[in-house]
């Protein structure tokens, strides 16, 4: 579920950045303008790689904080 969900935000990203260059043909022209559209559409698959990566240790902590903990047989015996 995970994988689908991070295919699917950077298909958005993606699909974005082709948005973005269709509306705005004349703000950067040429080559030079498609390369730049490209690396910012990859910049935001990295952007969502990490955001679920932060989310996963988030997430891994909170469980960590909230499981019991084992008791030692010498407490276990006071």
């Amino acid at each position: 579920m995970r994988y689908v969900s991070f295919w699917l935000a950077s298909m958005t990203l993606i699909m974005a950045t082709l948005v973005a260059s269709v509306v705005t043909p004349d703000v950067m022209n040429g080559l030079s303008g498609l390369i730049i559209r490209i690396f910012l559409g990859y910049c935001g698959i990295i952007m969502i790689a990490q955001l679920f990566a932060s989310l996963a240790a988030i997430r891994r902590l909170f469980e960590e904080l909230t499981s019991p903990k084992p008791v030692s047989i010498r407490v276990f015996l006071r």
